[in-house]
């Protein structure tokens, strides 16, 4: 089963798996998913272009990814080196109710982690990063500190908060 979303301009998204009897929750993050548009994508490309640039540092990039990739110009840009990936849908863990939207997509600056992007009910991008398997970073290290970030960056100054300081 694929779906479509404003947010990737339509392009057919594959689900992981069958989502046919999840139930109200599960569907519901996923009817919101799906109503995401470009301006949406757009406004949460800060995100993305934090994790390009945190990597970006880490190894040098300037010695070898900017010539095999190139360099985007702009935070928006960095869209032209992501490919969408396959989506599931979570429940979130202990006594977190929300449902999650997960995709696991491709990017040019990291082909071996990829990027794992998560939508809380489908709706808000919480999670930005390598594929790690956690659908938060509270669950990703174990710290009820970083509720509110979206991107946590191995330098702290990429670091994304769901609201900037």
């Amino acid at each position: 089963m694929n779906i479509t979303t404003g947010y990737f301009d339509g392009v057919d998204i594959p689900i992981m798996e069958d989502l046919s009897e999840t139930g109200k929750g599960p569907d519901a993050a996923l009817a919101s998913f799906q109503k995401l548009t470009q301006e949406d994508r757009m406004a949460d490309s800060h995100h993305v272009y934090a994790y390009y640039r945190d990597f970006h540092q880490a190894v040098g990039g300037e010695d070898w990814l900017d010539e095999e990739m190139g360099i985007p110009a702009i935070p928006e840009d960095i869209w032209k080196y992501v490919k969408a990936g396959s989506i599931s849908v979570e429940k979130g863990r202990d006594a977190d109710t929300d449902y999650y939207v997960v995709m696991v997509a491709k990017c040019d600056w990291e082909e071996e982690h990829g990027l794992m992007l998560v939508w809380r009910n489908g709706t808000q991008l919480t999670k930005v990063g390598g594929f790690d398997g956690h659908i938060s970073n509270v669950n990703a290290y174990a710290n009820a500190k970083l509720a509110d970030v979206v991107y946590s960056a191995t330098n702290p100054q990429y670091t994304t908060y769901l609201k900037q300081p």
